[in-house]
């Protein structure tokens, strides 16, 4: 009887229950646990925050890890979470989307083991907040956000006050003195021609630029392209929760506007990020050249000098969607759309003197262009999660653009005080490039064991450039301008790669080890349509790489990297045997014949950590197979021709 009433009284008390939670809001009694552990296993990480995010929530949650790694974060409401993982001297983890519900309100996340690569350098105070530094085995990487050289500036400036690397008067970008690096996109390699990259990252925005990784000798896990390695310009593409935007408006003494805005939305699963960037400058340059011909007995001499003004105007508009499919799925949606238009003036004197150094001769050439220079990038990436550690991901990507415009020549006899003689020679010159690429990336990541995993991956990609020339002289006689058939070009060049990788990279106690091999088979073909020659230059290429690195403790890494690059003969300028003339005494003719650089690069790198202080020292070899080398060589008319061999 008694046991009756009791289970009556439990089923009333039942009843009330569900009829109280009806009525009113259940309470927050959610929790994510989980203890964090070092690469073995073994010993527990301590001094890690663990932050805890609800999607859709403006502001995280932190929550200390215990002596003994573990960490737990109670009172949760019930919904979506995602959980950021942050210890000094230890790659950041992150967990995308943990969902607490009433049936399973406690996530446990169990054993976390940290990867110990990267070590992150606190940021100090002088003037402004020094640039967060991460250091790992294969790059640095440099955080842009506190530079305060960068404010109002562009991409270039970024790149300026990012260690080892240059730019130059002509906005070229090198690393270490060397102009052959890769400079890539959110670690997509820019197709553009230095001089045009160097343009383009001049109207980028700095404010819009999130990090530079900077990787000198990089896996087979990367494009074999750069001889010196590899630059990656990492764009703010992440948006905080709800609504973000950001406005910056600069100026200079130059005549130098900048104005760069971006506007970022996330709401749940929904991710969108777009950003804009205008740049009106002006550019003053001069320039002198003296030559001695001594094809000429007695010897003569000529001397150049060059004034130079351009105007460039540029606009730049960035954007990206990235949605969660699920737990272990992402699709995302990245464009890049850029024009530049460039008033260009460009002004020689040529002085003409004899073996006694005297005046006997001078003349003028004056060159005016508009130039006009177009970009548009669009990829859709797609990453699925098997399980921690075990990805794959894909990326299609297309790349248009367009670079020329119309320009013209004065060129004019001078009386040796500098005034007009004779009637001047006239020529109007058209020349357009259009580059086309396109390319299908995979990637595969698995981990074997805890401390080994396997990478893999394809990449195809086909490039087709079609170049044409006009020039057109003017006739006195017709009193109008005629074709120039000597200056009149149209020609293509098309090149399709088809390349594979693996690696193997392990985390044995204090050191890490990569090694890997990337191969790869090239087609190219040279199609001049004005003469129909055609040049076909196949080529299979085998890339090996390998690196091992030694943490001594946080403070000290010593490591030794080996990689093999490539450089290939794919400027239109090199390849094009039609002689070129950038005045009657300069001319420029390709060599459709050349063969790829090979590049071998070994590598040793000091780095030491003291306080705030970091130093790096690293004496490298490198030794190049097929070199291409620019030769110029002087006729008896003082005519200059430049040309490439290997």
């Amino acid at each position: 009887m008694l046991a009756r009433v009791l289970i009556v009284a439990t089923l009333l008390a039942l009843t009330a229950s569900q009829s109280a939670a009806q009525k009113t809001p259940a309470q927050p009694n959610g929790e994510i646990r989980g203890r964090l552990v070092n690469p073995d296993g073994k010993v527990p990480v301590t001094g890690a925050v663990v932050y805890v995010t609800a999607i859709g929530a403006a502001s995280p949650t932190p929550a200390p890890a215990g002596p003994d790694g573990a960490f737990r974060l109670q009172g949760l409401r019930l919904g979506r979470y995602r959980v950021r993982i942050v210890a000094i001297g230890y790659a950041v983890k992150e967990f995308a989307s943990i969902e607490i519900t009433a049936a399973s309100p406690r996530a446990d996340l169990g054993t976390i083991a940290l990867v110990a690569t990267p070590v992150e350098l606190q940021s100090i105070e002088v003037a402004g907040k020094r640039p967060d530094v991460l250091l790992a085995p294969d790059r640095n990487t440099y955080v842009v956000r506190d530079m305060p050289t960068t404010r109002g500036g562009s991409a270039l400036d970024v790149l300026r006050n990012v260690p080892a690397v240059d730019v130059d008067i002509d906005n070229i970008v090198s690393l270490r003195g060397n102009a052959g690096v890769i400079v890539q996109i959110n670690g997509r390699p820019s197709p553009l021609k230095p001089a045009q990259l160097g343009n383009f990252l001049a109207q980028l925005p700095a404010a819009i630029v999130d990090k530079v990784e900077v990787v000198p000798n990089p896996s087979a896990r990367e494009d074999p392209e750069g001889v010196a390695g590899i630059i990656n310009i990492i764009l703010k593409q992440e948006a905080d929760a709800g609504t973000s935007g950001g406005l910056t408006i600069a100026g200079g003494t130059t005549g130098q506007a900048n104005i760069g805005g971006n506007l970022g939305y996330q709401r749940g699963s929904l991710t969108v990020f777009g950003s804009y960037g205008f740049l009106r400058d002006r550019r003053p340059r001069n320039e002198s050249i003296y030559r001695e011909n001594r094809y000429l007995d007695p010897i003569t001499y000529l001397e150049e000098t060059g004034t130079r003004l351009q105007l460039p105007l540029a606009h730049t508009v960035t954007g990206s969607v990235g949605y969660d499919l699920g737990p272990h799925d992402e699709l995302a949606l990245d464009g890049i759309y850029s024009t530049r238009s460039q008033k260009d003036t460009y002004g020689i004197i040529y002085h003409d003197l004899d073996a006694t150094r005297a005046l006997t001769g001078v003349s003028e050439r004056t060159t005016t262009g508009h130039g006009t220079e177009s970009n548009l990038e669009g990829t859709l990436g797609y990453r699925h999660t098997f399980g921690k550690g075990h990805k794959l991901s894909s990326e299609l990507r297309h790349v248009h653009e367009l670079e020329g415009g119309p320009g013209n020549v004065v060129a004019r006899t001078l009386t040796l005080e500098g005034a007009p003689t004779g009637t001047p020679a006239l020529e109007n010159q058209t020349s357009w490039e259009r580059p086309n690429q396109s390319s299908l990336k995979l990637d595969y990541v698995r981990p074997l064991s805890p401390a080994v995993r396997l990478e893999t991956g394809y990449k195809g990609s086909l490039q087709r450039i079609h170049t044409t020339l006009e020039t057109e002289v003017f006739d006195p006689r017709s009193a109008g301008y005629l074709p120039d058939s000597s200056r009149i070009n149209d020609f293509t060049h098309r090149q399709l790669v088809n390349a594979g990788y693996a690696m193997l990279v392990a985390q044995l106690g204090k050191f890490q080890v990569q090694g890997g091999v990337r191969a790869e088979r090239a087609t190219t073909r040279f199609h001049l349509t004005t003469s129909g020659a055609t040049y076909d230059n196949p080529y299979t290429s085998i890339f090996p790489s390998g690196l091992v690195a030694y943490n001594v403790d946080d403070a000290h890494q010593v490591k030794l990297s080996y990689s093999s690059r490539i450089r290939r003969p794919d400027d239109p300028d090199v390849l094009d045997p039609t002689a070129h003339y950038a005045d009657p005494l300069n001319l420029s003719r390709g060599n459709p014949y050349l063969k790829p650089e090979y590049i071998g690069a070994l590598e040793l790198g000091l780095q030491r950590t003291v306080n705030h202080l970091t130093m790096q020292l690293t004496p490298f070899f490198r030794h190049t197979r097929n070199a291409v080398r620019t030769i110029r060589t002087i006729d008896t008319a003082g005519v200059t021709t430049r040309t490439f061999a290997n």
